[in-house]
């Protein structure tokens, strides 16, 4: 400990005599300790925290085979499965529906649940205050109880101490507050939902009619029994259903396979972060190279300051110093400076992850647990002292070495570095500068692919348009009728205010929410079931196709005429057209929603097909029908449905060149036809397709922030490798200028160096990128993991980055005075 506190001491005056150098080191590591913690900051939060669950590694989300495509199951599957399973503990199913939150302060539209009463059992959570479900809630064949959220809590209801036993209007009806959830608790679904469900009411069920094998509307949750694999509780589901075919309850498809029977059991946590995991383990493994490349730069250093420093450790050693001693406070020196940088990087480590943050990228799960608490405070402390032996180890071995003769000769004032300290430098910058490019290629691949995303067509003009979202209650409008009604009415009355184009209604907004399908009966084709026809459900009122600017590729639009009483009438997407009636006009075609005995729908129009439930989805089937001839139809209506504006941007005021600015006027004529009707999830069109590209946005900011990081490291390190170099051998330039060497011969000199140092770091990255940048496959669209473009503007990009450090030293050489240096000799 006496050693110790001897060399830290001496570390200390050492690096305060040598601020300058300290600075420098302490700024470079800030970079790449700084990045780091904040990405494992992320990295913890969404991957290695626990879930808010108990006993969470148990819980599971059954899915179908595609993770991409949302899967839900019918009521009877939630409560056969458990009963006809060994697998399950229990099985929980809950369907989420749009709830109007009235009376008290201003009315306000949130995401809800409707669950069966065991949901939190499954998920094994218990109400922070009151209590969560129990059988005794719909024992009467009704209940009008509900639980809460704890951000639904504090934002309606103020965090009230008296909330439980509260009554509030849910939808016009009254409900009773029994509990309020605590603050980390969100279904599996809701941590990728950009509206998570935040109140739940429990699912009224009659075992004795448990509806259609078919009617599949909830999502479901399962526990696992103690010793069950997901794997094996996966076939086990598929035993189970192929028992349902057999005994007629469903059928298979015509090919002997399940069809829409065959489930997978997933994993809580996996199901939780798929889709972002590969994301953050990439940006993770891509810090480390920052950091990699930042300890490369320092070790560079270190070894230029050794040179300063040789004569200082030929002394000590000559004084008896052993070299464990000498390598032992170098290495004080490189920790202290390293837990330096480690305090200055958390500070930008946070300052990084209020940004993220603040931008709230979706689909990144636990962002609001994103935070620097103990677990991360060990990372960044472990990583500091790790990093300072991996920059001070080479110069510390270097500068230790016993043989003091030739370290006094090596180290002269007119000398040059040892051969070996040369060749360790010229390493760290080939190193450096590998990284870097695949680094750099990385980022380019994915810049490339954000390129191609931003290029697809989506369907639909997301420019000057507005958006609303609308729920209509049971108790204000009991009547399909006034349903329709109240929806023609707000149309009418939106269209009439300054700056408006167009206005209609949409059951499902693209890119906002994934659409769900609907079983179709064509006219003159038999029924095949697990085999029929569907296509995308949508609702919407006339004014909808121009206010998204729809393409007609052939017939009509719905229009005003296509009103309750006359034809039944619906338009199709081309694909829809395509994939039903190939080779044929599909106008004037007949077909029915579902396989009951209800009205047939001529179709009378063709669209483009529009992206809906993704940026990057295949092309899916999708019919349009009249809102108001629904009733007849389906029997019922949608009651919540997206307001959507069309703006004009060429309006005198003003107003038009922003939608946003009609916000007041939209929501006024709303509460002119029902001033207790909430409006919410007010946004843009752009912003909602925003939204749907915001994560690659995001993997790829932060990937080019770090190559960027990356490159000026590695530059700096050429720069500083290459002046070195000029620097010690300026007695040299100025002997051989004296000789008749000419300046362009001394430029090409340096320069060569400088070229072969950079052609050997580019060839080593470009082949370690072309292994590397495999893993990207599954987050890059239009572009090859191998994209010859990419492979060779990066390159040329650095190349032309890395001549331009070496060009800077290599003039200075070349404008040497010989006459000045061999008087300074």
């Amino acid at each position: 400990m006496d050693r110790l506190t001897q060399d830290i001491r001496h570390a200390i005056a050492r690096l305060v005599r040598d601020r300058g150098f300290a600075a420098i080191t302490i700024v470079t590591l800030a970079l790449g300790i700084g990045a780091n913690t904040a990405v494992f900051s992320l990295v913890k939060a969404a991957l290695l925290s626990p879930l808010p669950y108990g006993d969470a590694d148990r819980l599971t989300a059954i899915w179908g085979a595609d993770r991409a495509e949302a899967t839900h199951l019918s009521l009877r599957e939630v409560y056969t499965y458990p009963r006809e399973s060994q697998s399950f503990i229990d099985i929980a199913g809950y369907q989420e529906f749009d709830a109007s939150f009235t009376g008290g302060s201003e009315p306000e539209l949130i995401r809800g649940g409707s669950a069966t009463p065991n949901l939190f059992e499954v998920t094994r959570t218990s109400a922070m205050l009151g209590r969560i479900f129990t059988p005794a809630d719909t024992a009467g064949g009704t209940s009008d109880v509900i639980v809460i959220s704890h951000g639904l809590w504090q934002r309606r209801f103020g965090g009230a101490a008296d909330i439980i036993g509260r009554s509030i209007h849910v939808n016009g009806r009254a409900r009773t507050i029994i509990g309020v959830m605590p603050a980390s608790f969100r279904l599996p679904n809701d941590y990728a939902s950009i509206r998570p469900t935040e109140a739940w009411v429990p699912e009224v069920v009659d075992p004795a009619n448990l509806g259609a094998w078919g009617s599949r509307s909830y999502s479901g949750l399962a526990r696992l029994k103690g010793a069950v694999s997901p794997t094996a509780a996966t076939s086990e589901l598929s035993v189970v259903a192929s028992r349902w075919v057999k005994a007629g309850y469903v059928r298979a498809r015509p090919d002997g396979s399940l069809g829409g029977l065959a489930r997978r059991v997933i994993p809580a946590q996996e199901f939780i972060t798929g889709q972002v995991r590969g994301s953050l383990l990439i940006l993770f493994g891509s810090v480390g190279f920052v950091l990699l490349i930042a300890c490369a730069n320092v070790a560079n250093l270190q070894l230029a300051r050794a040179d300063v420093r040789r004569r200082e450790i030929a002394v000590r050693t000559a004084l008896g110093a052993g070299r464990a001693q000498i390598v032992s406070q170098l290495l004080t020196e490189s920790v202290l400076l390293s837990i330096a940088g480690a305090g200055a990087g958390l500070a930008a480590a946070w300052a990084g992850l209020r940004i993220v943050v603040t931008l709230r990228p979706a689909n990144l799960p636990r962002l609001d647990e994103t935070t620097l608490d103990g677990t991360v405070l060990v990372f960044t402390a472990g990583l500091a002292i790790v990093t300072g032996i991996l920059f001070g180890l080479l110069p510390a071995m270097q500068l230790s070495r016993p043989d003091v003769t030739n370290a006094l000769k090596d180290g002269g004032r007119t000398g040059t570095a040892g051969r070996s300290r040369q060749l360790a430098r010229r390493a760290l910058v080939g190193l450096q500068l590998a990284s870097s490019v695949v680094l750099s290629l990385a980022a380019g691949l994915l810049i490339r692919s954000l390129v191609e995303l931003n290029r697809i067509d989506l369907g639909f003009n997301p420019s000057n348009v507005l958006t609303a979202q609308l729920q209509v209650p049971a108790t204000a409008y009991p009547q399909w009728d006034d349903v329709v009604r109240f929806y023609r009415q707000t149309t009418e009355r939106v269209a009439q205010i300054p700056g408006v184009r167009a206005v209609g209604a949409v059951r499902v907004l693209p890119l906002a929410r994934s659409i769900g399908d609907w079983s179709i009966k064509i006219e003159g084709r038999p029924y095949v079931p697990e085999e029929n026809p569907n296509g995308d459900f949508q609702a919407v009122t006339p004014g909808y196709f121009q206010a998204m600017e729809l393409k007609l590729v052939r017939g009509r639009f719905l229009t005003d005429s296509d009103r309750e009483e006359t034809m039944p009438a619906a338009v199709i997407n081309d694909t829809m057209a395509a994939r039903y009636w190939p080779n044929e006009d599909a106008i004037g075609r007949q077909f029915m929603m579902g396989t009951d005995d209800k009205p047939w729908l001529t179709i009378v129009g063709v669209v483009g097909t529009v992206r809906h439930n993704a940026v990057v989805e295949e092309p899916r089937a999708e019919m349009y029908v009249a809102h108001a001839q629904l009733p007849g139809h389906i029997r019922s209506t949608p009651r919540g449905m997206t307001l959507v504006v069309k703006t004009d941007p060429s309006t005198s005021s003003g107003q038009g060149a922003n939608p946003l600015a009609l916000t007041g006027q939209v929501r006024e004529a709303i509460r002119s036809i029902d001033r207790n009707l909430p409006v919410s999830d007010v946004r843009t069109m752009e912003q909602v397709a925003a939204t749907a590209l915001s994560q690659p946005r995001f993997v790829t900011f932060l990937l080019a922030l770090f190559a960027g990081t990356a490159l000026a490291l590695a530059a700096i390190g050429i720069y500083g490798t290459i002046s070195l170099l000029v620097a010690e051998r300026t007695q040299e330039m100025g002997i051989r200028l004296a000789l008749g060497a000419n300046r362009p011969a001394i430029l090409k000199l340096v320069l060569g160096q400088g070229i072969i140092l950079t052609a050997i770091g580019l060839a080593i990255g470009v082949a370690g990128a072309a292994i590397l940048t495999r893993t990207l496959s599954g987050l890059i669209y239009g572009v090859g993991a191998l994209d010859p473009l990419t492979f060779v503007a990066v390159p040329a990009l650095l190349c032309a980055v890395a001549l331009l450090a070496c060009f800077l030293p290599a003039r200075r050489a070349a404008s040497v005075d010989p006459i000045a240096t061999l008087r300074q000799g």
